[in-house]
């Protein structure tokens, strides 16, 4: 319980103090890189860092740059895990800036490490502004106490250490969690006094109440859910007055087409957040569960202990700010997959239903599936490179690739990238997998392949998978495969193919012949 409320704390608190934050870090943390590339000093925010990235596991080691106006660096040529170019603009005129960010841009092209440009003040911004935007939201919210000019000779910086704070939490929480870890990808919520105020069983669909907090997390919950991210609910109601009060209430920001599965019972809810799970076909590692109830909460935790939480606390207005600042919500894109991710799991049962009653081809020629094969598709670079950072079960080595690294592997002469896109009579899957390959002596070097948790259980993965390294290999003229494997905590289906498929080339070069099957599903490929 105080794990819970501590975390809570750091995610919603108004009122955080510096000093309560200095040296805290999850002991067993992921060490990660950090370079500084600067004009003013940074030390401030990495002594408060820790505590916000403890939420993810994740510890920081710092090297700095010294300070250098002219930003003079030709690369960034540190080994880092993220580069940070953290740069006051305002210490230069126009045309200075238009030459800092120019020059900021290409620093940026040159590693394949994430970078997060961070700009204070000015008037352009880097191409990546994402965290040079979110600063200025803090100075809007700070107001005239975002700087602190009369301590600038004294920390290097002109900013406050109140907003010193609030970037480092940001950075903590928010977007070095979304560059560095696996995202979240689904919300499970309860509904009595976690999205209103009340019980629907004694109040009544009109007798609940909407704080302006509970907007406020509602239409959280319905920004996630329209960037592909699955919004479920768990609650102990009938589920008849359940489905009714997302019909009537037409005040909710949080609409029933935007929540994929709701199971409303009177089970356990860690029951029903299994049979989401199995439902959502996803790891409840990669689930966050919203209650008031703190019972609740160490119940789901004791049986699904993987699962992320948060406590519904009666600040409502808290709350919103807690779901908004918790690690793998912040999406810095969002794909065409992304906007149908929820029909098309849904479209799933479906697809059950259809695969009990007929043999395994009749089924497959019954939806009428195409499988577009694509190589080396520059317009798929920054979906391949997502996909190799959320997906956790049906994947070979957890290589998480930077938007740099699938342009490098797409673009080479010995290498290629191949994509896979799905659609049948149900819907559109958009791209669900990748194979990333490097010729090397005459061998294709699988260096990872990856496919979306809501691809797998169609009766397709040999034709995805063994049809994808068949258009590797005809593409860099060999076939001779090589696979690697790294053994994880959730790619148990990764490893059973591989078993049954691909034993005979895991870490070792071995020849590779696949043929596709005629005239069960549509078969593209487009180099």
């Amino acid at each position: 319980m105080d794990e819970i409320l501590s975390s809570h704390n750091l995610l919603a608190s108004t009122s955080l103090k510096r000093s309560d934050l200095l040296d805290q870090a999850a002991a067993d943390g992921r060490i990660i890189r950090i370079n500084v590339i600067r004009n003013h000093s940074f030390e401030l925010i990495a002594a408060t860092l820790d505590a916000f990235l403890a939420l993810s596991d994740l510890r920081a080691e710092f090297s700095y740059s010294d300070y250098d106006d002219a930003f003079s660096l030709t690369a960034l040529s540190e080994p880092a895990d993220l580069h940070l170019l953290w740069v006051d603009l305002d210490r230069y005129d126009a045309q200075g800036q238009a030459y800092i960010i120019e020059r900021l841009n290409t620093l940026g092209k040159t590693t394949t490490a994430p970078v997060i440009f961070a700009a204070l003040g000015g008037e352009v911004l880097p191409e990546d502004s994402l965290c040079s935007e979110a600063i200025r939201d803090i100075a809007t919210k700070i107001g005239d106490g975002f700087y602190d000019l009369r301590l600038a000779s004294f920390t290097g910086t002109r900013c406050s250490p109140a907003a010193c704070l609030e970037i480092s939490r940001f950075l903590g929480l928010r977007l070095i969690p979304s560059l560095l870890t696996p995202h979240l990808k689904a919300v499970v919520v309860d509904l009595d006094n976690t999205l209103y105020q009340g019980v629907l069983g004694e109040d009544g669909i009109d007798g609940v109440v909407l704080q302006e907090g509970h907007i406020a997390l509602q239409q959280k919950l319905a920004d996630l859910a329209a960037q592909g991210i699955f919004i479920c609910i768990a609650s102990k109601n009938e589920e008849q007055d359940a489905l009714d009060l997302f019909t009537q209430r037409q005040d909710f920001p949080l609409r029933p087409n935007m929540i994929t599965k709701f199971m409303v019972n009177w089970d356990k809810k860690s029951k029903n957040i299994s049979e989401i799970e199995c439902f959502l076909n996803i790891h409840h590692s990669s689930m966050l569960f919203v209650d008031d109830n703190m019972g609740e909460l160490f119940d789901v935790t004791q049986q699904l202990p993987d699962i992320k939480v948060l406590w519904a606390s009666p600040d409502s207005t808290a709350n919103a700010r807690a779901l908004e600042n918790f690690p793998g919500l912040l999406k810095n894109s969002v794909s065409a997959e992304d906007l149908i991710r929820s029909k098309d799991v849904q479209a799933n049962e479906e697809r059950r239903r259809l695969q009990e009653q007929m043999a395994p081809e009749d089924y497959l020629r019954s939806l009428e599936v195409v499988l577009e094969f694509r190589i080396n598709d520059p317009e798929q670079i920054n979906r391949v490179a997502e996909l190799s950072n959320k997906t956790n079960q049906f994947i070979f080595n957890y290589r998480r690739y930077s938007i740099q690294e699938v342009t490098r592997l797409s673009s080479g002469e010995k290498s290629c990238v191949v994509t896979i896109s799905m659609r049948d009579k149900l819907v559109n899957s958009g791209i669900i997998g990748a194979v990333l390959a490097e010729l090397k002596d005459g061998v294709v070097c699988i260096d990872d392949v990856f496919v979306s948790c809501r691809a797998l259980g169609r009766g397709l993965n040999e034709i995805i998978l063994l049809g994808a390294l068949k258009c590797a290999c005809d593409k860099l003229g060999s076939h001779t495969v090589q696979v690697g494997f790294q053994h994880g905590e959730r790619n148990r289906p990764a490893a059973e193919f591989i078993s049954s498929h691909l034993k005979e080339h895991v870490e070792v070069a071995a020849e590779f012949n696949y043929t596709f099957p005629q005239g069960i599903v549509e078969i593209l490929v487009e180099s």
